[in-house]
């Protein structure tokens, strides 16, 4: 295919990035926020691994009153305690929330449901509900969490190719696990060119300032990559060979941005071409990011080169296209697909089909954004996605699709 549009691009890089998954590594708890799950995780125990209790107060057996059982442990012991022994009929035992249930309770009864009366003919303190608590406390297995109820032994804990969130982390956790298997983020190299970019300062006629440097390693790590290692080069064939070369050493991704063009000055296309082992597609049939380019550099094995255009807009709307599938593919993450929504305007035909920046009004249709040029980053700072627009244009009240911004988390 030498030319795909959207649509085609992002199944080409998934499937490329998929015929080179990434090593699992196996991580602390700790260290997996954000990580990709490598497989499905099973419970190796029930969830809660004992009856425990809901509330702090007394496990019961039987109807009131009852003689109370005196305690002294405390702290992590009186956990421990409350459930060390069966309880007789017509006894109470005091208990901590979270503390294990023991043998022969019918349920627990709430502390401030409870007072304690002097002791009987047998010198036992009697402990009996209060007036005016209510008769559901009696209900059989009340304020008791039964062992099992959340998850079964053997149940699935976390399904793979999620994105390990906090409370992924939490629920691992008290499964009893220390450790998940997660697959490693795909090193990405970064190599940005302009002999007409500085990096600080206001740009005078002929320069222009840095837009991929503050925001692309971010960026990309954001999407699972993990930066290893950016570099600013100029327009020049040498040092764009021998920059790639180290890049195709070290890293399983290299992102360029610029160079992609035709001209004398583009070295990033020629280059790459004489690395490549596979070329996926020398450039989109879309707009804006037209030039990117995508190809297998140094073998079977080799690191995948994603070259993006100079044009800020025209990168990003690559990222999202083409450097997010093929690093979901890696990963093993499920695509983001476009989304319908409804036109609240018309848009004019396109000569090649185009995603442009758009955003959702407050009676929830959507309209695209103005300042949305190649070379310009205004609309997309205003826009809530990626309107795609076929050739043909679109209508008012018309169906459209919207793809998610690359940084967002929808």
């Amino acid at each position: 295919m030498t030319h795909p549009d959207w649509q085609q691009a992002t199944s080409i890089a998934a499937h490329a990035g998929a015929s080179t998954p990434q090593p699992v590594e196996s991580l602390p708890l700790a260290e997996c926020l954000g990580r990709v799950l490598a497989h499905t995780v099973t419970a190796g125990r029930e969830i809660p691994h004992f009856d425990s209790s809901a509330m702090d107060g007394f496990a019961v057996s039987g109807p009131p009153p009852w003689q109370l059982e005196a305690s002294t442990a405390s702290g992590a012991d009186a956990h421990a305690a409350s459930g060390a022994r069966a309880l007789t009929a017509g006894w109470a035992r005091p208990i901590l929330t979270g503390g294990a249930v023991p043998a022969g309770t019918t349920s627990v009864v709430r502390s401030e449901h409870t007072e304690v009366m002097g002791a009987d003919a047998a010198g036992q303190t009697v402990l009996r509900l209060r007036p005016d608590a209510p008769a559901t406390d009696l209900a059989p297995a009340r304020n008791i969490r039964r062992a099992g109820r959340e998850t079964r032994a053997g149940e699935v804990l976390l399904e793979g190719g999620r994105v390990l969130s906090p409370a992924d982390l939490a629920y691992a956790a008290v499964a009893g696990l220390d450790a998940l298997p997660v697959c490693r983020r795909p090193r990405v190299a970064l190599l940005m060119t302009g002999d007409e970019v500085i990096t600080s300062g206001q740009p005078v006629p002929g320069q222009v300032r840095d837009t991929f440097g503050p925001a692309l390693p971010g960026l990309v790590a954001g999407l699972g990559g993990d930066v290893i290692d950016v570099r600013r080069i100029g327009d020049d064939a040498q040092a764009t060979r021998i920059a790639l070369h180290a890049a195709l050493a070290a890293a399983d991704v290299v992102l360029t941005t610029g160079g992609t063009g035709h001209s004398d000055a583009d070295h990033v296309r020629r280059e790459s071409a004489r690395l490549a082992s596979e070329l996926l597609f020398p450039e989109l049939a879309m707009r804006p990011g037209h030039p990117t380019t995508f190809a297998q550099l140094g073998g079977h094995s080799g690191a995948w080169h994603v070259g993006l255009p100079g044009n800020p807009l025209a990168a990003m709307t690559a990222i999202r296209v083409v450097v997010e599938p093929l690093l979901c593919g890696m990963l093993g993450k499920p695509l983001r697909a476009a989304h319908p929504v409804e036109m609240a305007l018309e848009v004019r035909p396109v000569r090649v089909s185009t995603l442009m920046p758009a955003r959702q009004r407050s009676d929830g249709r959507w309209e695209p954004c103005d300042a949305r040029g190649s070379n310009m980053l205004r609309g997309l700072t205003e826009a809530d996605g990626l309107l795609a627009v076929p050739t043909a244009g679109l209508c008012a009240g018309e169906q459209a699709q919207v793809l998610d911004l690359p940084w967002s988390q929808g």
